[in-house]
């Protein structure tokens, strides 16, 4: 069979990955299909109709942002779960399609550049971890349209944790230290910033509380660097009319100030070329301006400021102490910037932040050995019902092995109904605030609520209720309620629970 691979299916960039032996080594790594050496653009361009997807496409981006330009849909994920159809290019197609035309560049990147008899036909996906079970079933018939079948998702957070341990020496001993400890995953990408609290507790990886911010994403920081460098070349060209652009060139221009963003983070100064910006015969026709990393910097301060200050909200948010945190894992492209990296350093030192090389790649990497591992994805926290003395009886409880593709779980409840002089039977169904905090006096969040009619003129615990919960292969809890003497049916959803993975089956790391 051939072997199941990570899909890091991100806002502004997506990856391949798969566990092989290395050549050199014979130790067992991730290996990941990159674009001309780096990550594939999530861009689709309607050429004609005709999709192209990746670099290709992004290169024909004249704005910045994510959504629809003209014949162009960037980040088409975020698409996903809604009914509206995507209008682009003068056609109005569906999410799960235009998702499907960049799924399918990725997978013949990989299939160009295979090994052995892999045909890249199953797939482990990581999602947000606000992605919505509508949006997850999107998701999963956009694969299956792309010759994909997802076999499991799992949230981003977990997958960079779990590829961040997995590639150190010592992978079980990591495990045995994190016992009850908790990791702040700090997420920095290209669209949007994530943080997540992390907890491993009795082999269980899960996550404990999110928080995210859409507008402080690396797209921002190259919208900054963009006016700063069009400034530099007005102080160069003070009479240059820069609304005077050749075709193409805003896009030449993004992409030379992405570069220059890069290089940045390495090196004090970088340079910005793009020939034939502008339809003039002068020398200001060509842009050539020299930005320092210092002055960048404080053109962005306002942003790396705000998205810091989203540590702290979290940790208040959930009543802790920055000292609570073992340790913050990096990951993301905006994480090698050193104004960030710094602020980094000082809310948790030098010991207790991880800056590792593969931030932009360790979320793939992480989907690649969960694969590899057959790690298989559980309840982070119990799936409760209010009973009426006010204790809360699991429908399923913490720990429950999730349904991979094709598969679902069930379970049924009896119950009386106690109080019918209303007519109704109400279901509140929550989960504990705090993953292991499940005793009655703890927090709880809701999840659902629910009322069916029943016979007001009945004895108390004489009508007969049933409830049924079913997860499926996209992680939906479907509830199905009934009353056995009034004869009424409702039915619920629910979409937001909170997962974790099973360590227990993890091999050890080599």
């Amino acid at each position: 069979m051939a072997a199941t691979f990570g899909i890091d299916f991100g806002t502004t960039n997506s990856l391949i990955a798969v566990v092989r032996s290395d050549p050199e080594t014979g130790r067992q790594r991730p290996f990941i299909f990159l674009e001309n050496g780096r990550p594939h653009p999530s861009v689709v361009w309607y050429h004609g109709g005709t999709p192209v997807a990746g670099r290709r496409a992004m290169d024909q981006l004249s704005e910045l942002g994510l959504g629809v330009f003209g014949d162009i849909v960037r980040s088409p994920k975020m698409y996903l779960g809604s009914p509206a159809g995507i209008p682009v290019g003068g056609v109005t197609r569906h999410a799960t399609d235009v998702v499907a035309d960049l799924l399918r560049h990725l997978r013949a990147n990989a299939l160009d550049r295979q090994y052995g008899d892999n045909s890249f036909e199953r797939a482990v996906v990581t999602i947000p971890v606000t992605m919505r079970g509508q949006a997850r079933e999107d998701l999963r018939q956009a694969a299956l349209k792309a010759g994909i079948r997802v076999h499991q998702f799992v949230h981003e957070p977990l997958a960079a944790l779990y590829g961040h341990l997995r590639s150190t020496p010592d992978f079980r001993q990591e495990l045995a230290g994190l016992e009850g400890r908790l990791v702040l995953v700090f997420d920095w990408g290209g669209g949007t910033l994530d943080l997540t609290l992390c907890q491993v507790r009795e082999g269980l990886m899960s996550q404990v509380l999110n928080a995210g911010d859409r507008d402080i994403g690396g797209d921002f920081f190259d919208l900054q660097l963009r006016q700063l460098v069009r400034q530099r070349h007005e102080d160069q060209y003070p009479n240059a009319d820069l609304s005077r652009l050749q075709p193409h060139a805003d896009a030449r221009l993004i992409q030379a100030c992405e570069d220059a963003k890069i290089r940045l983070s390495a090196r004090e100064t970088a340079n910005v070329y793009v020939p034939d910006l502008l339809a003039s015969p002068g020398g200001e026709k060509d842009l050539q301006v020299r930005i320092e990393r210092g002055e960048f910097e404080e053109s962005v301060r306002d942003l790396v400021r705000k998205g810091l200050s989203k540590i702290e909200s979290l940790l208040e948010a959930a009543g802790l102490h920055r000292g609570a945190v073992e340790f913050c894992l990096a990951t993301g492209g905006m994480v090698s910037m050193p104004a960030i990296r710094e602020g980094l350093r000082e809310i948790f030192g030098l010991n207790r932040l991880r800056l590792v090389e593969n931030a932009a790649t360790v979320i793939a990497e992480g989907a690649a050995w969960i694969a590899h591992d057959n790690v298989g994805l559980q309840l982070a926290k119990p799936i409760e019902l209010l009973h009426a003395d006010n204790s809360y009886i699991k429908v399923f409880p913490s720990g429950t092995r999730l349904p991979n593709d094709g598969d679902s779980i069930s379970q049924s409840i009896d119950m009386y109904c106690v109080d019918p002089s209303d007519g109704l039977a109400k279901f509140y169904f929550a989960r504990p605030t705090w993953p292991g905090n499940e005793s009655i006096g703890d927090e709880r969040t809701p999840l659902e609520f629910l009322t069916i009619r029943v016979d007001r003129g009945s004895q108390p615990f004489l009508e007969r209720l049933q409830v049924e919960v079913i997860i499926d292969h996209n992680l939906i809890a479907n509830v199905h309620a009934r009353s056995l003497m009034k004869g009424d049916s409702q039915r619920c959803t629910i979409h937001d629970l909170e997962f974790g993975l099973n360590l227990d089956g993890a091999v050890n790391g080599k």
